[in-house]
């Protein structure tokens, strides 16, 4: 038991360290207030669930191996922390706490789990430091924390153990850690172990505090913010998390965020939320072929200091984020204070993140994919975009061309609008404007409609629909390039002028079911129409043919002795991460005679994008690496006969790279399932 004035003493840095880490928490929590208001409070039952099963079950972090380290390091602290409660009573007053002190169970738990925590640190250490992965920081930051737990679990020990050895208690007999500890220091007097057991339990109480109130000052603040991001995830469809812009409104000024604090809410608490994990940057291709841009350190260092710099001048100055007034306060404030002026006026795009940065994304959701704290980037780098192309209109010269190109005929390569059919004149294929009674549309797309390769992914399914007797049309002229570039690439209101008139031709005619070989078109119609009234069922052809197989509706002709063959498969980001769909396409190419399906090494969710995603189809490559040539040389290292991809901007790319990273004398084909099946009909 402490004495009284020792009691005063442990009080005041108590209420010091809580009022401290309440100040910096509340800062940070105001600074996320800035930002625009958005509703993630809708279905509160689901985002419970995921709040659980992504907190406390780690599912996210234990999708990669070595998130076992985190799992254990989570579950520890929840045990070391339920273990303060006695040590700290014990220490004060003598007093036992009930079960606590006194369960056997729970404190041989209690004390495994803190073993296990210092031997992962041991582990994490040794990867971060000896190791050196490139997507693990070493930091001085790290460096406190790491010290800091290892400091809170051997200090507890010690006073535990020093209390152990004087005064033993039967229910921490199996407390490997205090038993051990306990034991070396039996010989000792009894004034010393008191003095061992309290001098301990004062360095475990000045860590602990310190600890507390280092969090919210440093990278380990996601410990706090990453459970309500858990909680605040979107519920959207992958394909639909793209924020929604009324272009009507008339008191908008600006379009797409061109200041940090246009961000959502939910956007700016991204940044609090990262760990600094490293597993976007380490799945990104932009970051991996060497381009500017890495999502790591544009959320957890560009975004967060720009955002805590700024915002927190901002609360002080009680400034606002929108409207005429606040803009009238800025001003003031920049004219009346020097050093304030040089942070408000610092520009978010320019000065923080810069626009190779943001063009270099190719929006393929890799990085949400891997990210085990929910952090939302794709729509990020779609709102910046919308600022450099709605307002600053500053527009890569071949990506203008493509916009011009659309806005004239309705598709990006600029062929003439009335053409858009030519594809299918000797395939005797129904017009919608002729028999619109039929159960699919086929959603060309553009690709399929002008670009001669994808034209005969187009030809091979009409031959696969015509052989199953699925009655279907096409729009022929009256379709209009989805939108799916366009949107990503910034260009909202050409976007929303093309769905606007895509919507309303496809509801005239009443459509109900689409198919489409494109997966950009599919998520588009599928995940983006419904919010304009264009609400379809769509499905990619991989999808329709497994399923029409599995029916018995398509026969294929699998005898004839085919020789075997060696396919690797390269998934599409925008079917395979955007719409989860891994097994249809697989279950395709495997109906082929002889065909041996060979994985990539970076497959199915960590597959690696071709690099034509948000908009980077029309742009070239004059950064880094080229993408396409490095996921060639992936494909190729697998000596496939040939590659198969489902999207037909993958198959141009693939091809590309080919012709670069391939043998001239063996040239190595790239083909959609769709190409294989239709041998199979005759």
């Amino acid at each position: 038991m402490q004495q009284p004035e020792a009691i005063v003493a442990f009080l005041l840095i108590v209420i010091v360290s809580v009022v401290a880490f309440l100040y910096a928490l509340s800062w940070r929590v105001g600074v996320v207030t800035l930002g625009e208001k958005e509703n993630r409070l809708d279905n509160p039952g689901q985002r419970f669930g995921n709040f659980i099963m992504n907190v406390f079950a780690q599912r996210r972090i234990l999708a990669k191996n070595i998130g076992i380290v985190h799992f254990f390091i989570f579950w520890g602290f929840i045990f070391i922390c339920l273990g303060e409660i006695p040590l700290l009573f014990e220490g004060l007053f003598g007093m036992k706490v009930p079960f606590l002190s006194t369960n056997p169970i729970f404190i041989m738990v209690q004390n495994v789990m803190s073993i296990l925590v210092v031997i992962v640190l041991i582990i994490a250490a040794y990867r971060r430091w000896v190791l050196k992965p490139d997507y693990l920081y070493r930091t001085s930051e790290a460096a406190i924390i790491v010290i800091l737990i290892f400091g809170v679990v051997i200090t507890e020990w010690f006073s535990t153990a020093a209390r152990l050895a004087l005064e033993p208690n039967p229910a921490a007999a199996f407390a490997p850690a205090y038993s051990v500890i306990a034991s070396w220091l039996a010989g000792y007097s009894k004034e010393a172990l008191e003095k061992v057991s309290l001098f301990f339990w004062w360095v475990h109480m000045l860590i602990l505090f310190g600890f507390l109130v280092y969090i919210p000052n440093s990278k380990h603040m996601h410990l706090l913010f990453s459970p309500f991001n858990a909680f605040f995830a979107s519920l959207e469809p992958r394909g639909a998390q793209i924020r929604p812009m009324n272009l009507e409104d008339e008191e908008v000024t600006e379009f797409g965020v061109g200041r940090i604090e246009q961000f959502t809410w939910k956007q700016l608490l991204d940044s609090l939320s990262c760990g600094e994990c490293g597993r976007c940057m380490d799945n990104c291709p932009a970051n991996l072929s060497k381009k500017p841009l890495n999502p790591k350190k544009l959320l957890s260092r560009q975004l967060k200091e720009h955002m805590l710099e700024k915002g927190t001048l901002m609360l002080k100055k009680g400034l606002f984020n929108t409207g005429e007034e606040a803009a009238d306060q800025v001003e003031k404030v920049i004219a009346a204070d020097r050093q304030a002026a040089e942070i408000l006026e610092k520009s978010l795009i320019g000065d923080v993140v810069t626009e190779d940065e943001i063009w270099a994304c190719t929006t393929c959701f890799s990085c949400q994919e891997q990210c085990p704290v929910s952090n939302e980037h794709v729509a990020k780098m779609v709102d910046m975009r919308r600022y450099l192309v709605m307002m600053e209109s500053s527009i890569a010269p071949e990506l203008q061309l493509a916009f011009r190109n659309v806005e004239k005929n309705s598709n990006p390569w600029g062929v003439g609008w009335a053409n858009r059919g030519e594809w299918a004149k000797d395939l005797d294929v129904k017009l919608l404007s002729d028999d619109s009674d039929v159960e699919y549309l086929y959603w060309v797309g553009c690709a399929g409609s002008f670009d001669d390769r994808a034209k005969k992914v187009a030809t091979a399914v009409v031959e696969i629909l015509k052989a199953a007797g699925i009655n279907f049309a096409i729009l022929g002229t009256e379709e209009k390039c989805c939108g799916d570039f366009i949107r990503r690439a910034g260009n909202e209101y050409l976007y929303q002028s093309l769905v606007a008139e895509n919507v309303e031709t496809l509801n005239g005619y009443g459509v109900k079911k689409i198919v489409t070989a494109c997966p950009h078109c599919l998520n588009t119609l599928k995940n983006e129409y419904p919010a304009f009234g264009g609400n379809f069922e769509v499905i990619h052809h991989t999808q329709l043919i497994n399923q029409l197989v599995g029916e018995g509706k398509l026969t294929l002709n699998k005898s004839g002795g085919a020789e075997s063959q060696k396919v690797v498969y390269h998934d599409s980001c925008y079917l395979g991460r955007y719409q989860q769909e891994y097994v249809a396409p697989r279950a395709v190419l495997q109906m082929v005679p002889g065909m041996q399906l060979v994985e990539m090494d970076r497959n199915r969710e960590s597959s690696f994008c071709c690099g034509a995603g948000g908009g980077r189809m029309w742009m070239e490559e004059h950064l880094g690496e080229r993408i396409n040539n490095m996921r060639t040389e992936q494909a190729l290292s697998k000596n496939p006969q040939l590659i198969s991809a489902n999207c037909p901007f993958c198959i141009t790319m693939l091809e590309d790279g080919v012709k670069v990273m391939g043998d001239p004398d063996a040239p190595i084909k790239v083909m959609d399932p769709a190409e294989l099946i239709v041998k199979l009909l005759h």
